[in-house]
């Protein structure tokens, strides 16, 4: 069984990844491969989201974690997030994946608030839709309105941490820098994560190619979701 948190990013996404590698999960934040989620107990945010119905598919008897969050606050965080991003690497694998997943759920790459807020809607109303006859597979969860280890533990059959629940990325003190100081101190940090990325995937291939695998087990899917 695998975990899946299929919210947007900035509904909680992080706070949520968090969560579960304190419960002991091996957990990846925005994957940019199916290694990755081959390697991983759970893994969240948008790349996981844009995807989840063909990883339901090929990962049956997984649970589902559909963050959300008031729309005009996501909106606002949004907004805030993308004027903090930096105008280099944009063939990285973390950045080229983030543009292929905005074209999928808004339809463009700038942010335009009207085309963001449908997205959020369509994708939350076809998770609905598609979850309606196995509720048992899919929490809601509003991490942003204080949603924390009272619905996520006893969805996935665990006890309670002696730890608070971890809510992270509050506003940042970046937003409210001049937008070129704020990418200056950003670009190190995002070349670091970017570089960490890189290094990571390249292990875990490495790591499941050495591993036995039972008979009939192909950990490629028929159609790689990242190819």
């Amino acid at each position: 069984m695998k975990i899946f948190g299929i919210g947007l990013a900035r509904t909680g996404t992080t706070s949520l990844t968090k969560a579960l590698r304190i419960l002991g999960y091996r957990a990846v934040h925005f994957p940019t491969s199916f290694d990755q989620i081959v390697y991983h107990d759970a893994a969240t945010d948008t790349s996981v989201a844009c995807r989840f119905a063909e990883l339901d598919r090929l990962f049956p008897g997984s649970k589902f974690i559909l963050t959300v969050r008031d729309e005009q606050s996501w909106l606002a965080s949004y907004a805030r997030f993308r004027r903090l991003q930096i105008p280099i690497g944009k063939n990285w694998p973390m950045l080229r994946e983030a543009r292929r997943v905005r074209e999928i759920l808004f339809g463009t790459q700038e942010f335009e608030p009207e085309a963001w807020l449908a997205g959020y809607r369509r994708h939350t109303a076809k998770v609905m839709e598609y979850f309606a006859e196995r509720p048992q597979d899919l929490l809601v969860m509003n991490i942003a309105a204080g949603d924390g280890w009272e619905k996520l533990c006893p969805f996935l059959g665990k006890p309670v941490p002696p730890l608070p629940f971890p809510y992270l990325n509050k506003k940042s003190p970046l937003s409210k820098l001049p937008p070129w100081l704020a990418s200056a101190i950003r670009i190190p940090y995002f070349g670091m994560i970017q570089l960490y990325d890189l290094l990571l995937q390249r292990l875990q291939s490495r790591r499941l190619r050495r591993r036995p695998h039972g008979p009939g087990l192909d950990l490629r899917p028929p159609s790689d979701p990242f190819g």
